[in-house]
C-alpha cells in the first residue's frame, strides 16, 4: 500500500520512536513514529498512517497516510491517503487526494516541474 512509487526504504523511523531534529536521506524515508523537524529525501518520503510529522517535508515522491503539520514540496508527486491529514501548504506537479482526507492550506501546482520531469 505505502510502497508504490517510492524506492526501497533506506531510513525508518519506527512506530515507537520520537525524533526531534531534521532527517535527511538520499534514499526513501519511512516515518511510522513521531518527528519534530524537517524530513528531506532525494527520493521518496512515506508517512505511515499512525505517524505524526511536525515540520516540512521535501522529496521526489511523497505519500502521506498520517498527520503532517508543515509545508510539503514533492518534485514529482504527492499522494494523501484516506487516513492522512495535512495542515500546511503544498507545491507539487501531480497531486492525488483520496476521499476522507483533511487538508488545510494552499496548493501550488508547478507546471515547470512537470515539464522538466518529461525531458
Amino acid at each position: 500500500m505505502f510502497g508504490k512509487g517510492a524506492g526501497s526504504v533506506e531510513t525508518l523511523v519506527g512506530r515507537n520512536c520520537d525524533l526531534k531534529g531534521n532527517v535527511h536521506s538520499k534514499g526513501t524515508i519511512r516515518v511510522d513514529g513521531k518527528v519534530e523537524g524537517n524530513v528531506t529525501s532525494e527520493d521518496g518520503v512515506i508517512v505511515g498512517e499512525h505517524a505524526i510529522v511536525k515540520g516540512d517535508i521535501e522529496g521526489r515522491h511523497i505519500i502521506i497516510g498520517g498527520k503532517v503539520t508543515g509545508d510539503v514540496f514533492a518534485s514529482s508527486k504527492l499522494e494523501i491517503l484516506h487516513t492522512g491529514s495535512l495542515y500546511g501548504d503544498i507545491r507539487t506537479p501531480i497531486l492525488v487526494i483520496n476521499e476522507g482526507v483533511v487538508f488545510e492550506g494552499t496548493c501550488e501546482m508547478e507546471r515547470a516541474m512537470q515539464e522538466q520531469g518529461k525531458k
